[in-house]
């Protein structure tokens, strides 16, 4: 008996102390390459948040080479390629699909990569996870 109460003061000692991230309120970037160093891509993710909400998500990736957006005609440039082709609209998807998802479940880690869509999620997660951190207020307990 005394080991369970034990263990249910530890356990309402854990979650009483238990750290919590705020987030400021304002518009937050965050830009990455992933770990796509060689490539000349850059994911650029804006969050606006307010009352410690994000409500609203902005995500693009940029062709530092081209000067131009990632977007649904970009398959474009691979005209004898079907594969990339077919990986650029799938990548696609994935660009207009993560931003959703974050809205809605208001956790990075909760966003899971669509089927065919892993590098616009990697570009995603990472330039995301900046913004967030330059959204976070110090931390505080309970």
């Amino acid at each position: 008996m005394n080991k369970i109460i034990l263990f249910i003061g530890l356990l309402a000692f854990s979650f009483s102390s238990a750290q919590t991230t705020v987030l400021r309120n304002g518009e937050f970037v965050g830009r990455s390459c992933s770990s796509y160093g060689v490539e000349p891509y850059v994911g650029v993710t804006i969050l606006k948040i307010k009352n410690g909400k994000i409500i609203k998500v902005t995500f693009q990736i940029i062709d530092t080479t081209k000067n131009e957006y990632f977007d649904q005609n970009y398959s474009t440039h691979f005209p004898t390629q079907p594969i990339y082709q077919e990986q650029c609209k799938a990548d696609w998807k994935g660009v207009l699909y993560y931003p959703v998802q974050l809205l809605k479940k208001q956790d990075l880690n909760s966003v899971d990569a669509l089927t065919g869509a892993t590098w616009s999620h990697n570009l995603f997660v990472s330039s995301t996870a900046i913004a967030l951190k330059k959204a976070k207020a110090k931390t505080e307990n309970n």
